[in-house]
């Protein structure tokens, strides 16, 4: 059985190139629901060919919502999620299609009222904004909507070690004006766009196990990044956490406002930073919480030692 689930896996490898270049313009024909079909059918079956991953996966999900369901609940979450991971390929192609500055309503894009009206606002008057968000749903979606919803947004990414692949997903991420900062350039980025009363976006659920900040998350001890708070403290910046999230198998989306932190409302904390940070991590937990299957739980979220651990026990025979 191991020989085969590596043969296999290499013969999809292979096939990853073409595959890309061709899928483009196959999905435009079929259209959402038989692309989502499709790529589901082939997440599934590199979720169970790539058995460390699908340890992790199960491993992580299972340490963290352990208490909150069964585990056949924690297996189905954790294939979920792989299959959601996979389809942010499928979402960036049909992007290209299907969302235009007249068109992205239709899909469930608009920022609901009255946020949206209140980031615009913020964006006129020049009050510097932060969005957070996480490795959740389709986030590669988000600029292109926060742009169409006419936000300008300087977003951190991180490149994609195959440099068409990233070409590509940087020019559909971008589409609607939002400037994408290599995540090598954020630290003297960021602080330009604040200072003259810019948003930014960042994705802040990363484990910094060098320069961290002691936290949790999901009830897991982790290390938190403070940029964040550092960044609204020195900028008196309001603080947003948002996301992106599918709500069914026909390119619908909805854009979630989680929380809303105003300088006003923060400011006068004895340690702002540790407060902004503890605040936007109860707010990513909600909106994980509020949908597993989205959230990558492939990724890891606390560490790579931690991740390893976890999967290494999970491959481990249970002793009689």
């Amino acid at each position: 059985m191991s020989a085969i689930r590596q043969r296999l896996t290499w013969v999809i490898l292979w096939l990853g190139g073409p595959y890309r270049r061709l899928l483009l313009a196959f999905l435009a024909a079929v259209g959402p629901q038989v692309a989502y079909r499709l790529t589901d059918l082939g997440a599934k079956l590199m979720y169970w060919l790539l058995e460390p991953l699908k340890l992790r996966c199960e491993a992580q999900c299972r340490a963290a919502l352990g208490d909150q369901v069964a585990d056949r609940d924690v297996r189905a979450i954790a294939e979920q999620s792989y299959v959601h991971r996979a389809r942010n390929l499928t979402d960036l192609l049909l992007t290209k299609r299907y969302l235009t500055p007249s068109s992205f309503g239709r899909f469930g894009g608009r920022i609901a009222q009255p946020h949206l009206q209140r980031l615009l606002d913020a964006q006129r008057r020049g009050q510097p904004v932060i969005l957070v968000t996480a490795y959740y749903g389709p986030f590669d979606l988000l600029p292109v909507f926060l742009g169409y919803n006419g936000l300008r947004v300087g977003v951190v990414y991180k490149q994609h070690g195959n440099a068409g692949f990233d070409a590509f997903r940087r020019r559909v991420r971008s589409q609607s004006g939002c400037e994408l900062i290599p995540v090598e350039q954020a630290p003297r980025r960021l602080p330009e766009i604040l200072e003259r009363g810019g948003t930014v976006g960042i994705l802040a659920d990363h484990h910094a196990e060098k320069g961290g900040v002691p936290a949790t998350f999901l009830g897991i001890q982790t290390k938190a990044f403070p940029s964040v708070g550092l960044l609204a403290w020195r900028y008196q910046a309001d603080v947003i956490v948002a996301g992106i999230r599918r709500v069914d198998d026909a390119f619908r989306f909805e854009l979630i406002i989680e929380d809303d932190a105003p300088h006003a409302e923060w400011a006068s904390q004895d340690d702002p930073v540790a407060y902004l940070t503890d605040r936007y991590l109860r707010a990513l937990e909600r909106m994980v919480l509020k949908d597993p299957t989205q959230y990558l739980w492939g990724y890891a979220r606390w560490g790579e030692a931690f991740a390893r651990k976890l999967t290494a026990r999970a491959a481990s025979p249970t002793p009689a």
